[in-house]
């Protein structure tokens, strides 16, 4: 999605009813707050933010001009999805840093 919360591809598993204008929103209020945040209490810009629940997570990537989210229901693989996400995050900024 992009920083203001446009979604730009969306998927999910078909067990799975999620709207995914609304989960971009979502992601999009959660990303401005945690920005917000680290830019007045660290002064740098954002990498990552984690929301973690019992049974759920969601991961928000910074990805240069690009964010990408993702969310489990599956508590032991969030560590995994967090380094797949920094990876991809890394080859999507690589392509687009110069368009």
């Amino acid at each position: 999605m992009s920083f203001e919360g446009y979604q730009i591809a969306f998927s999910a598993l078909p067990q799975y009813h999620v709207d995914g204008d609304q989960f971009c929103g979502l992601a999009s209020a959660l990303l401005m707050t945690g920005r917000s945040t680290i830019q007045t209490l660290f002064q740098e810009d954002l990498s990552e933010i984690i929301v973690r629940a019992e049974n759920g997570y969601i991961v928000i990537t910074n990805a240069g001009r690009l964010v990408i989210v993702c969310a489990g229901t599956i508590i032991d693989t969030l560590m995994k999805s967090v380094k797949v996400m920094r990876i991809a995050a890394k080859n999507l900024y690589k392509i687009f840093e110069n368009r």
